[in-house]
């Protein structure tokens, strides 16, 4: 028991430095670009979203990893084969549609990209990454609930 309140202490401790983080970058960013809205397409905001977009990644993977080892085996195992089940045939399921996108028919679908109006490439890449990446996750979820369902 000691050993999951260390983690969920930890777990607090980062969330609140992340969330802090967030807002004295948003903060400085948004201070630095008043009256000048050039601010946010130059290197240096570039860096500090990197930086900050990298950091993000390394305190959720910790935290994940400190979380998996801190779980049962029973658990870990059902992750495990939710992900690799679930987050398959999720993925299968938008192969589906990368592959159709490759029709010439595909060309009428006019499909907006999630970020605000942008047509460019890169917003449609991100698009397109955020859904397959739900689909991943919605198989997972069905796939845990399978897991457990069948071992109650």
């Amino acid at each position: 028991m000691a050993g999951k309140r260390k983690l969920y202490i930890q777990s607090a401790i980062a969330l609140g430095l992340f969330l802090a983080a967030t807002f004295v970058t948003g903060g400085v960013i948004g201070y630095l670009s008043e009256g000048d809205k050039d601010l946010l397409a130059s290197p240096v905001a570039l860096a500090v979203v990197v930086a900050f977009a990298a950091v993000s990644m390394l305190i959720a993977m910790w935290i994940s990893l400190k979380w998996m080892s801190s779980i049962d085996e029973a658990a870990q195992e059902a992750h495990k084969w939710s992900w690799f089940w679930g987050g398959s045939s999720g993925m299968a399921v938008g192969g589906v549609f990368v592959i159709l996108a490759a029709m010439p028919q595909a060309a009428a679908l006019k499909i907006p990209a999630w970020y605000a109006d942008r047509t460019d490439p890169a917003a449609y890449a991100a698009t397109g990454a955020f859904a397959m990446l739900t689909l991943m996750l919605i198989g997972y979820a069905i796939a845990w609930g399978w897991w457990w369902w069948a071992r109650r």
